[in-house]
């Protein structure tokens, strides 16, 4: 017997995998976020260092450059300057050149006072000389020089002065922009050294960077020099841009620090600002960030990297999980799905000794044990069912004696030997075909010769009012097995049920046809007396066969063809179109070898 239906399953199996994701998703984003919080903290200190870094740079040279304009306007009211910018007239030789000697003295201080400093020199439009701290230490008076430097600067913000690209520090007296004179008494000028300021600057630059010193608004700048061409012209684009003014006309003022990342020459920089207003310049280092981020991008691959193994293991894992579990357990439950349709003979293998090894051990044990429960049952069954056919035959043999005897006592009293003769042939044609007990099925043909029997002794008694019309047997069928005594019962029917008191013009119509893989044994009559309630009845009796106490006639035959062929078969009851009982007897043309047969008729 086999079940069609099946339960819904899920498998375990992504399950497993699920459990297995809950528990290291959670541990992976909590080590992915420890890592990026660390990684920022990290960015953090790195920026933070090079912010300190470049504004204790910044200091150095910021306060390198308010020690030089304190001590040049400390020598302001110098003694010698003034006596040499004042009194020049009614001095010696004597007097100038000690006084001037004491006043190269004082520049040279000056001078070696700070590396940023390239010249010390004084204009004294009355000597008609200019001062130094080099080695020619008076030179002739340079009126454009002079004039280009006379010019008011606020030295503690703007102190810077340009002339012919060189940087200048000036400090005139008096000053023009307060004073009546159209020109100082004496001019104080510092030249600041190129070369200092970029020898410091590389040393600040030690890792690579390229440090850059630049005036926010006198367009100078100082490079500490070793870096790209790409690296040097994208620091000047930057720095020319940053002088350019805003809507308001104004030049923008640095102050304060700043951080920035630029793309130069295809390389990411981190460029760190440190703006001075005291001084009007900036301070900007080029850190390339391979050099300050390098490591972390190095340990974030080194991450990408674990987690692209982790997937791999976890890849892995369940490749191997479907392997030593998933798939020996599909196996095994879809053997339990074939026993479930009635597939006895099923044997699994397993090559491991593990638990899966004595499931299927197990499982093999149990659908051998359950095939011989099955056939013990089902040889138990067929068992009852034959003695139950059998039973069923044997009632049936003593019903039509009592007619019968009646019937020869009546032609023997009349001395009719002929229809005698005819009729104990046919009797005892009956009686040796109903009582063969060794045969539970018989050919169609053998079938309709024992209807026939039996219709021409009962053409004895109602000739005169019923007659018997039968068709003929499909081609091919005549051979085919069916149960013993399914039709003449059904006959027997029509006789004494559907035409017993019809008085005149019965009859009873025997026919045979195909229906594809079913063969249809056509009953019927033109009895008058079956209503619609009866045939009801008849039908309902036949639906549950289990309770019926009857047992011949038609819910006999319709019993034992069912025990035999199955519940699709059987006696289907309608209403014939002459308005009597029509009964269709339906058996199969073919059955499965071996299906529904008792074990007696196996061999």
């Amino acid at each position: 017997m086999k079940i069609v239906t099946r339960s819904p399953r899920q498998s375990i199996f992504p399950k497993i995998v699920l459990t297995f994701l809950a528990l290291l998703v959670p541990l992976y984003t909590l080590n992915l976020f420890m890592n990026e919080s660390g990684s920022d903290s990290v960015r953090t200190e790195i920026v933070r260092s090079m912010n300190a870094k470049v504004e204790l740079y910044h200091n150095l040279i910021e306060s390198d450059f308010e020690r030089i304009i304190k001590l040049v306007q400390a020598y302001v009211n110098d003694d010698d300057l003034v006596m040499l910018s004042t009194a020049v007239p009614v001095m010696s030789e004597i007097q100038k050149t000690s006084a001037i000697l004491a006043l190269k003295r004082k520049l040279d201080l000056v001078k070696t006072s700070s590396n940023f400093v390239e010249n010390a020199s004084v204009f004294i439009p009355l000597l008609d000389r200019i001062v130094s701290s080099n080695d020619n230490a008076i030179a002739p008076f340079d009126k454009e020089q002079f004039r280009a430097l006379a010019v008011t600067t606020n030295r503690y913000e703007s102190p810077y002065l340009m002339w012919k690209d060189r940087l200048f520090i000036s400090v005139p007296y008096p000053d023009p922009a307060i004073s009546d004179r159209r020109e100082p008494t004496f001019l104080l000028a510092v030249e600041v050294s190129e070369k200092g300021l970029r020898d410091a600057l590389r040393q600040f630059a030690n890792n690579g960077e390229l440090a850059v010193l630049y005036g926010n608004r006198l367009p100078w700048s100082i490079a500490s020099g070793g870096a790209p061409a790409e690296m040097a012209d994208a620091a000047e684009a930057r720095i020319a841009a940053s002088r350019l003014p805003d809507d308001s006309g104004r030049l923008p003022l640095r102050d304060g620090k700043a951080e920035e990342r630029l793309d130069i020459g295809g390389e990411r920089y981190l460029v760190v600002t440190r703006s001075s207003p005291a001084l009007d310049a900036s301070l900007s280092i080029y850190m390339p960030e391979e050099e300050v981020f390098g490591s972390l991008r190095r340990y974030r691959l080194w991450l990408i990297a674990l987690s692209l193994a982790s997937l791999g293991i976890l890849l892995f894992f369940s490749f191997s999980l479907y392997r030593m579990i998933q798939r020996p357990l599909r196996t095994l439950v879809r053997s339990f799905d074939k026993v479930e349709q009635g597939n006895l003979n099923l044997i699994v293998s397993y090559p491991l000794k593990d638990e899966f090894g004595y499931l299927y051990d197990r499982f093999n044990a149990m659908v051998k044990e359950l095939n011989v429960l099955v056939h013990e049952v089902y040889e138990q069954q067929y068992r009852v069912r034959l003695a139950e056919l059998r039973h069923l035959q044997s009632q049936i043999n003593p019903h039509f004696l009592y007619n019968s005897f009646f019937l020869l006592h009546r032609m023997a009293a009349l001395d009719d030997r002929d229809n005698i003769v005819r009729f104990t042939k046919f009797l005892g044609e009956y009686f040796q075909f109903i009582t063969r007990d060794g045969m539970s099925e018989v050919p169609l043909e053998t079938e309709a010769t024992h209807a026939r029997n039996y219709t021409e002794i009962q053409s004895f008694r109602f000739a005169s009012r019923i007659r018997v019309l039968f068709g003929d047997i499909p081609d091919g069928c005549g051979g085919l097995p069916v149960p013993r005594l399914i039709l003449q019962p059904v006959i027997e029917n029509a006789y004494h049920h559907g035409l017993e008191n019809k008085t005149k013009d019965g009859w009873i119509g025997i026919g045979f046809r195909r229906e594809d893989e079913t063969l249809v044994i056509s009953v019927e009559d033109n009895g008058d007396e079956l209503t619609d309630a009866a045939l009801q009845s008849l039908r309902d009796r036949l639906r549950e066969p289990a309770d019926e106490t009857e047992s011949t006639g038609l819910m006999n035959v319709h019993r034992r063809i069912q025990i035999r062929c199955g519940a699709m078969y059987g006696l289907e009851l309608s209403r014939s179109k002459a308005g009597g009982l029509r009964v269709d007897i339906r058996l199969p043309l073919s059955r499965k070898e071996n299906e529904h047969v008792p074990i007696a008729d196996r061999g």
